[in-house]
């Protein structure tokens, strides 16, 4: 068995290898391997109503600005833990039975992130990023459409970190393999997916001494005392769908002016949530034992199945097209008792789409117009009266500006999440909460020019449902309002010298259960050049993060919620990295180093009592792509 340490530096070999072979031999690698520049060479639609979505170009992200930024902030300090919503987002889940909405999103493929992909010819994306930490990631991405009739794209990502403190190692597993495929005559084909979500982690509850001093924050931080010394988490979800379809035109209606298709979807979606610890009265972290007082191993299983047939309609040129629909969902519950639901939901979307050309005989396109309405309802089952409507518009220039106007609103009635009105575990129990349903209105507004792009977030949520200081779920009695205004700018001035400016804005009209920072930005100063007769790209530069202070939320590993305290308030502490990114094409990497302030701009860099962020830390990691 190859050890961790022996591992760590055949790493650093084989990026050392890399980078020489690539800075010294630049011109014989790009021969040698076909690098495509064709825009179109990749086109990809989301999972949604397949039929009534279209492909569109997306060619592999080149850029440098983004490339060191490879996750998203963990506001629990190490990925693969739970993190809170502290930024505000648009849109909603589909209705029917929802058991909760588990806080690691940012460390999972989601639905909305399976892809269907058409290709000119094989893709593949390798990514391999280590450092401080025993910090782990793997990242790959394979597509390749053959005969131009059916398509295979396997995603994966696997990454391992043991964080700064006591107990916070993380394992994550994720995979998802999607197919489609179209006959030759275009009379049938179908879309599938797999879908594969794997998470573990250990659970510390915090370190007991919630504020560093100056002198603590020197010390090991695996030897802090931490608030639960003997605990696991492992979050797991399973998701298979099959989506065949056939054109219900004859052979002889080719050249209808409308299409018809009848399409069948179905669905398995497996999740198991596991909570394990061994009870040590010593710790007082829960104050209550409901079943077990030497053990705790709370486990809840959701089993769901979706069977769905639909009817569309499509103009031939695809400008217009609309579909009606009818879901059976049939859940199945597993938590210390068996319960089983069922939903019957109708549901209907309608697309419209022009094109605006050049007049003259080029045909060549300059604007793009869509509008998009979607309705559904729960017309019988568990959820009955639920329903939402969602309106999701755009206008697009296609030219050299690539300017961008969009507007997205929807309302939904919804019951709480089951969660929410029923739990029983070893440390809470709560049953038949009283709660009634939801009504949420979201609208979002936005503008893009070049670099350049605004937007704006309004929701409004009434019975909004909270956890308070207990840890208990809860219920508001008044209607909430919140607000979000984003800014980015992203410039290179006097062809070197870059500016990027991310800058947001919050605001809510019940700050004690709501808990966001007003105002937070992130700010980049780089240089960028291209050398090696425009080969080789290089950007060194520095990214710096600052949230207004703000009174933050509490987390509870058993239930995984995020609760409300009022002992502890974050500080606008200065989080400032330090970067190299470089591209020799088809090959990016980069060395950074993460929270360079640390140890001199304050002792007080968390975003949740009793977890801080980072302490400072180098990371390094290279992306390979390939054409052949």
């Amino acid at each position: 068995m190859i050890t961790f340490l022996s591992k760590k530096y055949l790493m650093i070999f084989f990026l050392r290898s890399c980078l020489f072979l690539f800075l010294f031999n630049t011109s014989s690698v790009c021969a040698q391997v076909y690098y495509s520049t064709d825009p179109n060479y990749l086109t990809i639609k989301r999972e949604q109503n397949n039929i009534l979505s279209t492909y569109q170009s997306t060619y592999p992200d080149t850029s440098l600005v983004e490339l060191s930024n490879y996750f998203p902030r963990n506001f629990l300090e190490n990925m693969g833990l739970s993190s809170a919503d502290y930024s505000l987002k648009y849109g909603t889940q589909n209705l029917g039975f929802r058991y909760f909405k588990p806080p690691t999103d940012i460390d999972k493929f989601d639905v909305s992130q399976v892809s269907y992909f058409r290709t000119k010819g094989p893709y593949a994306s390798l990514t391999g990023i280590a450092g401080t930490k025993r910090t782990e990631i793997f990242k790959l991405l394979f597509t390749h459409t053959y005969r131009d009739r059916v398509n295979i794209t396997a995603g994966f990502q696997r990454y391992t970190s043991t964080g700064f403190y006591k107990r916070q190692q993380t394992y994550t597993n994720n995979f998802y393999l999607t197919s489609n495929y179209t006959s030759s005559n275009k009379r049938a084909g179908y879309y599938l997916y797999v879908l594969n979500n794997g998470n573990k982690s250990q659970e510390n509850g915090g370190i007991k001494d919630i504020t560093l001093t100056d002198s603590s924050y020197k010390l090991t931080k695996e030897l802090f005392p931490v608030n639960i010394n003997n605990a696991d988490r492992e979050n797991k979800e399973f998701r298979m769908m099959i989506n065949p379809w056939i054109k219900l035109n004859s052979k002889k209606d080719s050249l209808a002016r409308y299409n018809q298709y009848l399409q069948l979807k179905s669905t398995l979606l497996n999740q198991v949530y596991t909570y394990t610890a061994t009870i040590d009265t010593s710790e007082h972290f829960y104050q209550s034992i409901y079943l077990d007082s030497l053990k705790t191993k709370d486990s809840s299983h959701v089993r769901t199945y979706l069977n769905d047939v639909s009817y569309s309609v499509l103009k031939n040129n695809e400008s217009l097209s609309f579909s009606l629909g009818y879901t059976n969902e049939l859940t199945r519950l597993w938590q210390l008792g068996d319960s089983i639901f069922m939903n019957h939901i109708a549901h209907g979307e309608g697309v419209f789409r022009k094109n605006l050309m050049v007049n003259d005989s080029t045909n060549v396109v300059t604007s793009e117009l869509q509008s998009k309405l979607g309705a559904s309802f729960v017309f019988e089952g568990m959820n009955k009266g639920n329903f939402k409507i969602e309106s999701n518009s755009f206008i697009m220039k296609r030219n050299r500006t690539n300017a961008l106007v969009f507007i997205d609103a929807l309302y939904e009635n919804r019951n709480p999440d089951y969660m929410q009105l029923n739990w029983t575990s070893n440390h809470f129990i709560w049953n038949n909460n009283a709660f009634k349903n939801s009504q949420q209105f979201q609208a979002k507004i936005g503008y893009r020019i070049k670099s350049f792009q605004v937007s704006a977030l309004a929701q409004s949520i009434n019975n909004y449902v909270y956890f308070n200081t207990e840890a208990l779920p809860q219920q508001s009695k008044k209607t909430i309002t919140t607000i979000a205004i984003n800014l980015n700018y992203n410039k290179v001035f006097l062809k070197h010298l870059g500016f990027a400016v991310n800058y947001l804005f919050q605001n809510t009209s019940d700050p004690t259960k709501v808990r966001i920072p007003a105002n937070s930005a992130s700010v980049k100063l780089f240089y960028s050049g291209i050398l090696s007769k425009n080969n080789l790209q290089l950007q060194i530069g520095t990214q710096l993060s600052v949230y207004e202070s703000f009174t933050s939320y509490s987390y509870m590993p058993a239930t995984q919620v995020f609760y409300l305290q009022e002992n502890f308030k974050t500080e606008a502490y200065p989080y400032l990295d330090v970067y190299l990114n470089v591209r020799i094409r088809p090959v990016s990497f980069f060395v950074k180093v993460e929270n360079a302030l640390y140890g001199f701009a304050g002792t007080n860099y968390a975003f949740v009592k009793g977890y801080y962020q980072t302490d400072r830390a180098f990371r390094f990691g290279i992306t390979w792509m390939f054409f052949d």
